[in-house]
Parts: C-alpha cells; sequence; structure tokens
C-alpha cells in the first residue's frame, strides 16, 4: 500500500484509496464472522476430496463410521511431535530415539491443518476447538458461538456441535481431558457462551449475568453436556465440589495453575446424579483412580469422574489418586460400547497438558505429556473394531518451540544442541518466549555472556525446568503454523492435503452420517438402506427356523 500511495500522493486520490481498501477490507473481514461463510468452506473442500477420490476410482470415502473418536493433543504442533518421538524412544525404549514411532505415525492418512481464528493470526483453544467441533472459526476466547456472537444475547452467533449432531442420531456421547472438563477444548463440546473465561459464575461480567449460565452449568443443565455418557478429566472447584484434602507435592508455576471458585454454592456433580434418578439414568460419580477401577462398567450408563480440583497433574510427576488418561480412555470406551443397540459414539480425548507444559517452558514435562497421550491412542486402538470406529489424531495449534542446532545422533532431546565446553551452547529445545529467559539469564549479562549454562544434571533432570527462551513473558505462546491431522478406520481417506481447521467438522459429520453434511450424498442413505435389508434378512432367515422348531417340540 505504501507504494500505491506515493503513486497517487500528487493526484489527490490519497484519500479515497485508503477508504476503499479499508471499506473492501471490512467487508471482506466481515463476510468471515459468520457460520455461513465457513459451513459453506467446509462443504467445499468436502467436495473437493470427494471429486479426487471419485476421479482416481477410490470409493473409500464412502465408507461410514460408526463410531468416532477424536483426539486432540492440546499444542501439539509438529515440532513437539517429533520431540515427543524422540523422548519416548530416548527415555522409555533407551534407543538413538529418532527411529522410533508414536502410535498415530503409522495412520494411513495425514493432513495439514490451517488453525488461525478469524481475528488472530496465532490463534487460541477457545476459538480452535469452535472450529473444530463446530463447523466455524471463530473470535479468540469465543466457544461455540461465531464472530457475531454478543455479550449480552446468549443466542446471537450461537452454534451445535459434533456432540449434538451424534445425539440427534441416538449416538452416545463423551469427553475425557487431562485439564478442567471446563476448559476451552472439552467446553466446546457443549458449551455456547462469549468468552472461555466464564468457567464459573464468579467470572462472568456484571453486563453478561442475565444473558449467559457459566460453562460448568451448561455442562450439567443443558444440552448436549446434561446427556453426556461420559465426563472425565480434571475441575472439581468450577463445579462446585473441591475436595479440600487435595494434595500438591511439585511447585508448579504459570497461569494455568489458577481456578475460578463459586459463588452460587451449587454442588453441580450431585445435582447430575439427582438428575440421573429422575430420569432413571443408571450414573456413577467417582473422584479417584482406586473408585474409577472399582466400578463395575458393564452397569454403567452414565459415568463422571473428577480427580481434581483444578487440571489433573502433569504425569511425570502425577499425584496419587490420578488416573492416567490411557485408564481414562479405556473407561470412556467401556461405557460408550455398553450394549448391544448402540448406534455408536462420538468421543473426545485432550491431552491438555502438553500446552500447558510448553506454556511454562516445561520441555521434560510437555514432552512426557505427548507419550502419555501417545498411550492413549494406542489404547483406543486395540480397544475398538477398526472397520466401525474412525480415530482422528491433531492439535488445535502449535507452540513457540523450536528443535534446532546440529546434534549429533541420537543426542539426549533435552541435550544440548552443541558440546558443552563451547562458546554460546544452547539447548536443543529451545523457546522464543516464557519464562525461561529470566532462569538463563545472568545477573551481569554481556553481549558475550547473556546465559547461564552452570545448571547441574540434577537440575537440569527435574520436571519444574525451564529451557532457554529468548523473550521474557510470564507465559509462553502459541505457534500459527500448520499443525497435523491423522486419520485411521472408516472415513479417514477424506483427509488429504491442505485445509481449514473447520473441515474437521465436515469430515466427522459426514463420515458419521450425523449433522450437516450427513446429505452431502446419498452415501448415509444408502447406509441406512442396507442396514434395514441386513436386519430384514435376519427376520426372515430366523422365521424361517420357526417350523422346524416346532416339528421337534
Amino acid at each position: 500500500m505504501y507504494y500505491v500511495k506515493v503513486f497517487l500522493t500528487s493526484t489527490g486520490m490519497e484519500t479515497n484509496l485508503h477508504l476503499s481498501i479499508i471499506y473492501y477490507m471490512l467487508i471482506k473481514i466481515h463476510s468471515f464472522t459468520h457460520a455461513k461463510f465457513w459451513f459453506n468452506v467446509g462443504l467445499k473442500q468436502l467436495e473437493k476430496i470427494v471429486n479426487v477420490a471419485k476421479d482416481n476410482d477410490d470409493n473409500s470415502y464412502k465408507k461410514k463410521a460408526k463410531n468416532i473418536i477424536i483426539f486432540v493433543g492440546d499444542g501439539m504442533g509438529v515440532t513437539t511431535i517429533t520431540a515427543g518421538r524422540i523422548y519416548k524412544g530416548q527415555y522409555l525404549k533407551h534407543g538413538p530415539g529418532e527411529e522410533e514411532k508414536l502410535s498415530f505415525d503409522e495412520f494411513p492418512y495425514t493432513g495439514l491443518v490451517k488453525t488461525y481464528n478469524v481475528d488472530k493470526q496465532v490463534p487460541d483453544s477457545a476459538g480452535t476447538a469452535t472450529a473444530m467441533f463446530c463447523g466455524s472459526k471463530a473470535h479468540y476466547g469465543a466457544i461455540g458461538m461465531d464472530s457475531t456472537r454478543s455479550p449480552i444475547n446468549s443466542t446471537q452467533g450461537r452454534l451445535t456441535s459434533i456432540m449434538d449432531w451424534a445425539q440427534k442420531e441416538n449416538k452416545r456421547t463423551g469427553i475425557v481431558t487431562t485439564t478442567r472438563i471446563t476448559h476451552a477444548t472439552p467446553a466446546a463440546t457443549y458449551a455456547r457462551i462469549y468468552h472461555r473465561n466464564w468457567e464459573c459464575d464468579s467470572e462472568i461480567p456484571e453486563q453478561s449475568k442475565d444473558h449467559y449460565i457459566d460453562i460448568a452449568r451448561q455442562l450439567v443443565e443443558t444440552s448436549p453436556g446434561n446427556k453426556f455418557n461420559v465426563i472425565l478429566g480434571g475441575g472439581l472447584q468450577p463445579l462446585g465440589a473441591t475436595n479440600q484434602r487435595e494434595t500438591r507435592t511439585t511447585p508448579w508455576e504459570g497461569g494455568t495453575e489458577k481456578v475460578c471458585s463459586r459463588n452460587d454454592t451449587l454442588n453441580l456433580p450431585g445435582m447430575w446424579l439427582k438428575m440421573g434418578k429422575e430420569i432413571n439414568d443408571e450414573r456413577a460419580f467417582v473422584s479417584s483412580q482406586q473408585e474409577l477401577k472399582q466400578l463395575d462398567l458393564k452397569k454403567i450408563n452414565s459415568l463422571m469422574g473428577l480427580f481434581r480440583n483444578n487440571h489433573l497433574t502433569y504425569a511425570i510427576a502425577k499425584e496419587e489418586g490420578e488416573p492416567s488418561l490411557k485408564e481414562m480412555t479405556e473407561a470412556a470406551i467401556d461405557v460408550l460400547e455398553r450394549g448391544n443397540k448402540s448406534k455408536g459414539y462420538v468421543l473426545l480425548v485432550e491431552g491438555g497438558r502438553i500446552d500447558q507444559g510448553h506454556h511454562q517452558n516445561y520441555a521434560r514435562a510437555a514432552l512426557h505429556e505427548v507419550y502419555e497421550f501417545d498411550m492413549a491412542v494406542q489404547a483406543a486402538l486395540e480397544r475398538t473394531n477398526k472397520t466401525e470406529t474412525l480415530i482422528l489424531v491433531t492439535a488445535d495449534h502449535s507452540h513457540a518451540v523450536t528443535l534446532n542446532g546440529y546434534p549429533a545422533r541420537g543426542n539426549d532431546i533435552l541435550g544440548f544442541a552443541n558440546k558443552p565446553g563451547q562458546d554460546q551452547i544452547y539447548e536443543t529445545l529451545t523457546y522464543a518466549n516464557g519464562p525461561g529467559f529470566k532462569d538463563h539469564l545472568n545477573q551481569n549479562p554481556t553481549a558475550e555472556n547473556i546465559w547461564i549454562t552452570n545448571f547441574t544434571d540434577k537440575q537440569r533432570q527435574s520436571s519444574t525446568y525451564r529451557h532457554l527462551a529468548t523473550v521474557p513473558l510470564p507465559d509462553e505462546t502459541h505457534g500459527g503454523e500448520d499443525v497435523a491431522l491423522f486419520a485411521h478406520g472408516p472415513g479417514s481417506s477424506l483427509v488429504r492435503g491442505v485445509f481449514e481447521q473447520n473441515y474437521i467438522a465436515f469430515l466427522m459429520s459426514y463420515a458419521g452420517c450425523m449433522g450437516p453434511a450427513k446429505d452431502f450424498d446419498n452415501s448415509c442413505q444408502h447406509r441406512s438402506n442396507a442396514e434395514s435389508l441386513s436386519i430384514s434378512l435376519l427376520l426372515f432367515a430366523a422365521m424361517s427356523f420357526v417350523p422346524y422348531i416346532y416339528s421337534y417340540i
């Protein structure tokens, strides 16, 4: 625009040109705010991929999934996947690491996902989760609402999610997370709220209190949350059921360690159990690993498990009584697959503390979360029918972490990128910003000697050791590059190329015969007809045997 300005200044057209460009940009940006725009984007991407498959005589796109499990590694960008793979190979298998494989590395289809929010080049988890689960990109901080949302109107910009779509088709639904159950990513499956921070009634601003109920109440009181069959994670405190005897042995730091409290004194887990009795729903609530293990999951229709007041502890230093993400995933699948008459299910599993480890430059803790996440994915693969279950693995966004230098093959992924003793030694994993800056800054730095290098091995092996960051911030930021999507099972061939994040919702809609892409073509209708025919044939076969049965009576 600078060159155009110089050219036109002498003609007197500069002001009009600026106004025209600004007007054009406002109109263009405004069109991005509507869910209708993003629904068209999602359906066009689906059409593009289906047409490519048709051109290649590939009918695999027509395969339909009875069950869908979407795994979200919060903040698990490609750098984190690579580092997590090496960490697994080195620390858990004691090999060089680079040749190691994560469970989802073997998935047959992959794509790249564009993660930006409507108003942010680098996104947050609320807007990205809204895109993935509701089919529309959104503002930074918005949950379950498009960008026409209002702080004084809870219906304006309101969206439905994959869980609404699934429940409409009589599928069972559930969410599992290592964060608070009211945190941004899981909340986007059930809440419609102006801002992600409104997890408790105490967090809603005065002007909005008459228009919105908080995220925790929406989970228990409104659809689709109040119909979930599985709710597993952290967050006792936002639900008004604080465990006063909870212990905390590791001094984790950062904004994520803060959690809101309720002002209204409601005990939402208690209300959830009471509601279950009123509708004859077999419900169970647990708050420890032991209680979860003691349950007979075959006798439970709906399960809520909240295991910490805030988030679950980082897996590398887990507190007593907390289940692993793998254990919660296995329990969720067992509950959701209950009964032979099930129309299937949709399950979200979030490895949420990958993100939070990065925010504090806790590289070791973040990579161990990747390993925990990997084990949960492997458990799902082993526990489900691959011909019936579509499993997706992705991230909501990336992080400002780099894997850099020229370290030797097999070099410690958490170690130095060059040899100790050389000038300006630095770590293989470093951050663009975050609290690690001050941890590594010399008290009296010079241009040649800014960074401290004399941490002991014991200090560097601590789970709370922060890796080097080059810009000081209390919390490290997200990264804006594309993230990966891995797919396995029926419908997985719909993952191809580079696409907008909201396409993930349409992929699940089409593959699962639910929601806005259900009637994209007649493949879902053919599936229903085939199922009806199969049932009819079974009934016919059964009736054919009746005369023979009577002949023996």
